[in-house]
């Protein structure tokens, strides 16, 4: 062992204030030397003299030790995981930056340590699925958002899926989930039913379905429920679905005639019409024309080929039953940019995607029930 190794171990021993503050700034000369000043023997010893002498470094010197070895290519390991586990203010730029930690570790340190440590964990790059499927389970809504900020971060398709079905409860999950680059689109479309009128434009912009999207939410529900319990159906009522299959058959089932139902109250036959030219379900229809915003409709006239006067004419309807006739024209304005901007083929698919999602509902509650 050379002199400079033994003059380490002199000042390891004084153990003062001021021997301490000198053998830190050693031994951080010899960690960020290049590669051979120290060899493997040499390392090892260095190694655990630091673990055991940084228990009493003061905070200010191990959150230099802290900053120096974050960057370091081959840093003394025992002491990386010390500062990983030591004060948020120490711990931080190991956390965020050092190559050395394994997800074993970084695990342990989301369990045991504080929800800061959890955050800078969360900025962390490059994490792995099981360090995010950590984070998810014992952060908080902060932590998660950081974590979907974090665009490097990989998250596992059921993870995605599991904030997928909370952001209807955090709001705060909504934004930075569509912003991800690894969000299936089918998972964005789901969430259309519950985000803002912005965020509802960016999702049919932004996230185009597949017809393999919609196999898939077809394959979630059983064939035999489907057809043992038809719900599309009962509730229509058997004269307002007669009426309408007339109307159709006699080429008569125009936007006039199905504006007038709905001018007229007649919500029934209004659902089985549109249901019919849509080849939707009633549930789903439902579930367009009572949103509380007129967007879905938007969707389903335009697949349906309506024209913008006679979307327009419905979304009034429907708006007067809300709000007044400016608040109503407003939104009508707004909702506009979407019915012009999307293609009728893209908003079939989007009607479609949506008819297996309330088919894949029911099979859940058939089997539950």
């Amino acid at each position: 062992m050379d002199r400079d190794m033994q003059s380490l171990i002199d000042l390891a021993r004084e153990g003062t204030a001021r021997s301490r503050a000198v053998l830190a700034d050693n031994i951080l000369d010899f960690f960020i030397a290049p590669e051979g000043r120290l060899n493997d023997q040499e390392r090892a010893i260095m190694d655990d003299i630091l673990t055991n002498l940084v228990h009493q470094m003061e905070l200010s010197l191990r959150r230099a030790l802290s900053e120096k070895l974050a960057d370091t290519r081959s840093p003394p390991p025992s002491l990386i995981t010390f500062l990983a586990q030591d004060d948020v203010s120490v711990a931080r730029p190991i956390l965020l930056k050092s190559r050395l930690l394994r997800d074993e570790q970084l695990i342990e340190v989301i369990k045991h340590r504080t929800k800061e440590h959890q955050l800078c964990i969360a900025m962390r790059r490059n994490i792995s699925e099981l360090v995010s499927s950590s984070l998810i389970s014992h952060g908080d809504e902060d932590v998660i958002e950081s974590l979907l900020q974090n665009d490097s971060a990989a998250i596992s398709q059921d993870a995605m899926a599991y904030l997928v079905a909370e952001s209807r409860q955090f709001s705060q999950f909504q934004e930075p989930l569509l912003a991800r680059g690894d969000l299936p689109a089918s998972l964005a479309h789901r969430m259309f039913w519950w985000v803002s009128a912005a965020l509802r434009n960016k999702i049919l912009t932004d996230f185009e379905l597949s017809e393999h999207d919609i196999d898939i939410a077809l394959e979630a529900s059983t064939r035999q429920i489907l057809d043992d319990a038809d719900h599309t159906d009962i509730a229509i009522g058997t004269t307002a679905r007669q009426l309408v299959e007339k109307l159709h058959g006699d080429d008569a089932l125009t936007p006039e005639t199905i504006i007038n139902m709905l001018r007229k109250g007649h919500i029934p036959a209004y659902i089985a019409a549109m249901g019919l030219l849509a080849d939707l379900s009633e549930q789903t229809i439902r579930r367009i024309i009572f949103d509380a915003s007129v967007e879905p409709l938007a969707i389903l006239c335009k697949a349906v080929k309506f024209s913008e006067a006679h979307f327009s004419t419905m979304a009034l309807l429907l708006l007067h039953q809300n709000s007044d006739q400016r608040q109503s024209t407003t939104k009508l304005y707004e909702v506009l940019e979407i019915f012009r901007n999307i293609s009728s083929d893209k908003a079939l698919i989007v009607l479609r995607y949506w008819h297996s999602e309330s088919f894949l509902g029911n099979a859940v509650k058939e089997l539950a029930g």
